[in-house]
């Protein structure tokens, strides 16, 4: 059986895990977020590093218990040291989904779950779906710095201040680069 913080986890001991582990996720996700985020070449890649970390830290906590774990943060930033090197080193290169087909399985049901939500048309949905994946891919493959300024500021819900800070950046510099990719992708894709 594992522990909890010394004590064998029971229904009452998951209900406490389940609660430690959602206080610190809502505590650290944001601190994690711009740690991989500056990690990163590649912001596609972000989402899929950060739910690596959070479920090596469940599994960690479910298996061992918490008691030992004196700064989460701090845990977390090595698990994240560790999953950013092991993503990137195992990772291949990707290539960009170009067609429906191109959808995996995963994928394919979060668009069918979309569409089964509503009376949205599917061609609404597809279109969707693959306008916002491209116009993403076409601003992180042109300018890391820029693809990085837009997953702080819509994804991370970052204010531009704050991503100035942490990019090491003017806070003119992050609006131009900001507003001049939104105007280059709103005349691109004509929205």
């Amino acid at each position: 059986m594992s522990k909890d913080g010394g004590k064998s986890v029971s229904r009452g001991g998951q209900y406490e895990l389940d609660t430690y582990f959602n206080n610190v996720y809502k505590e650290t996700l944001s601190s994690i977020s711009r740690y991989v985020v500056s990690k990163c070449g590649n912001v596609l890649d972000v989402e899929d590093i950060l739910q690596n970390i959070y479920t090596r830290f469940f599994r960690r906590i479910v298996k061992k218990g918490y008691g030992d774990i004196d700064n989460a943060e701090a845990f977390l930033v090595n698990i994240a040291k560790f999953e950013c090197k092991n993503y990137f080193g195992a990772m291949k290169k990707r290539s960009v989904t170009s067609s429906f087909s191109d959808f995996s399985d995963e994928q394919m049901v979060e668009i069918e779950a979309e569409m089964s939500r509503s009376s949205k048309h599917l061609e609404d949905v597809v279109c969707n779906e693959m306008l916002a994946r491209q116009i993403f891919e076409d601003i992180a493959s042109q300018d890391a710095v820029t693809g990085k300024i837009f997953y702080l500021h819509f994804v991370c819900d970052k204010k531009l201040e704050e991503i100035a800070g942490e990019l090491g950046l003017s806070l003119s510099s992050v609006k131009n680069r900001l507003y001049r990719t939104i105007e280059r992708q709103r005349k691109k894709y004509t929205i």
